[in-house]
């Protein structure tokens, strides 16, 4: 495996410019004569919908990224080589195959492809079984795997409804974020009978009653709260260790409530997001989602954050449009909404400021969805009196250009290749950062400049990555795809 020592030197390069009668597509070449060899640089001119269709195909090698209808990243057992690339199971098994069903969801809503549908839906059925798969009602595992395809392990547990599986416990509230994230949409945009809606919303309806009747905590194998399924307002608003992720916490069960709410009609729901907004300032709480510590390398809670504001942001939607909710429910609701939306976009913009910098295109696209400059949601604050320049503090065409820039540099591989930035000249340290000794860039560089990574992972990382992992494309294509639906690839 190379290292930092292995270093190529070029010792001649040729760059070889396509014709004048040559279309633009088939793009030119570069060959440069290296201390290790030959190599041959060729460039095309692709759209996104094409990067989209070769991303797609990584999915098509079986148990490189998808098992049992799983979706994560994958392991190589030979540096650099995708056909030694096999999945294993994944602590965050339910949040990436989410993550990836969600985009399957977007794709089906615009092409209406029946193979995507179907190919949709076993990812599906792979999430409802990692529902029922620990025997406890409206607890997920965290994945699954046959009991013969490795021997014991810690957290994992032996199914008591199906014989031949087995589980990962101490599901956290990622899974669940994941989880309550993608139902809905399944439920509004995949399912196409009663039959599939029903088992799309039973889903959430289990997950979020679980929560509710056990005292706001996930009660996971061993009959007590998962390390991180936690939101009960004792520790989240008393204990110091949750300060950090107080705001982030409050949103999430509020979204996973009012979700709920707008399918099931159980006031239980209702009086429970009105229950932490009266008497625990759940709703002030989102006022700081994201706090900024200097040494905070993770961008795990700002992934979790957004998908709950899309899902919260969803659920007033649903509320405010529902066939099924009387109107005393929904006028009962709006009232709630309408004091959750103001704290909530103030925490959003706040959150948004430092987002904003990264170009993202999923942070973006939900961004826009959730300020209401969609179609989908800008009824939602013109209702509420809420209009899009009043409750965003950025304007989506300008997001969106940012968004579309960097898929357009977003690297055809996804190893993770080594990658040593931090020697380049052109690049300032942020040296306040530097807390765990590892050099981190005060500007974010091009996607294709640095070692590829989720949305979760630290895009400053100068110096990173082995060559012996590759990522699924779900991050590349929820971005896409989610873009197209909401029209903001025009």
């Amino acid at each position: 495996m190379p290292n930092r020592e292995s270093q190529v030197n070029v010792s001649s390069l040729a760059v070889l410019s396509r014709a004048n009668d040559i279309p633009d597509y088939i793009g030119s070449a570069a060959v440069a004569v290296t201390n290790k060899g030959l190599a041959v640089f060729h460039f095309e001119k692709w759209t996104l919908a094409q990067q989209a269709e070769h991303f797609q195909k990584f999915l098509d090698q079986p148990g490189r990224h998808d098992k049992y209808g799983l979706v994560s990243s994958c392991h190589m057992s030979s540096w650099g080589d995708i056909r030694t690339c096999m999945k294993g199971p994944n602590d965050n098994d339910g949040l990436w195959t989410s993550m990836y069903l969600a985009s399957q969801v977007f794709r089906y809503a615009m092409v209406r492809d029946p193979t995507i549908k179907t190919e949709a839906w076993k990812h599906f059925e792979a999430l409802e079984l990692l529902n029922q798969v620990s025997g406890i009602l409206g607890y997920p595992g965290r994945s699954f795997a046959k009991r013969t395809d490795f021997p014991p392990s810690p957290d994992w547990y032996p199914s008591p409804i199906y014989s031949n599986l087995q589980f990962k416990g101490d599901t956290s509230s990622d899974e669940i974020v994941g989880h309550e994230f993608v139902y809905p949409l399944v439920r509004d945009l995949l399912a196409e009978n009663d039959n599939e809606r029903q088992r799309a919303y039973i889903l959430t309806f289990n997950i979020t009653n679980h929560i509710l009747t056990h005292d706001w905590y996930l009660m996971g194998e061993n009959h007590t709260h998962t390390t991180w399924g936690i939101w009960n307002p004792i520790l989240v608003n008393d204990n110091d260790f949750y300060q950090e992720s107080r705001g982030l916490n409050s949103l999430q069960i509020l979204a996973f409530l009012l979700q709920t709410y707008a399918y099931s009609g159980d006031e239980r729901f209702l009086d429970g997001a009105y229950l932490l907004t009266e008497s625990y300032q759940y709703d002030v709480n989102l006022i700081n989602e994201k706090t900024i510590a200097v040494c905070d390398n993770s961008f795990s809670d700002d992934e979790l954050a957004y998908l709950s504001y899309f899902t919260l942001v969803h659920a007033c939607h649903s509320i405010t449009s529902s066939s099924s909710l009387s109107p005393k429910q929904k006028q009962h609701a709006r009232t709630l909404i309408d004091h959750l939306l103001e704290y909530m976009k103030v925490g959003l913009n706040l959150s948004h400021k430092y987002k904003q910098m990264e170009k993202s295109p999923f942070y973006n696209f939900i961004y826009c969805y959730v300020s209401g400059q969609v179609n989908q949601t800008r009824r939602l604050f013109k209702k509420h009196n809420l209009s899009s320049t009043k409750s965003s503090d950025f304007d989506c065409h300008s997001l969106s250009n940012d968004g579309i820039w960097y898929m357009q540099r977003w690297p055809l591989e996804l190893i993770d290749w080594q990658q040593f930035n931090s020697d380049r000249l052109d690049i300032q340290i942020n040296v306040p950062a530097e807390c765990s000794s590892k050099p981190s860039s005060l500007q974010m560089l091009p996607p294709d400049e640095r070692s590829s990574k989720k949305w979760n992972g630290n895009i400053y990382d100068l110096d990173d990555g082995s060559g012996f992992n590759e990522d699924d494309p779900a991050a590349f294509l929820l971005s896409y795809w989610g873009m197209r639906y909401f029209n903001l690839l025009e």
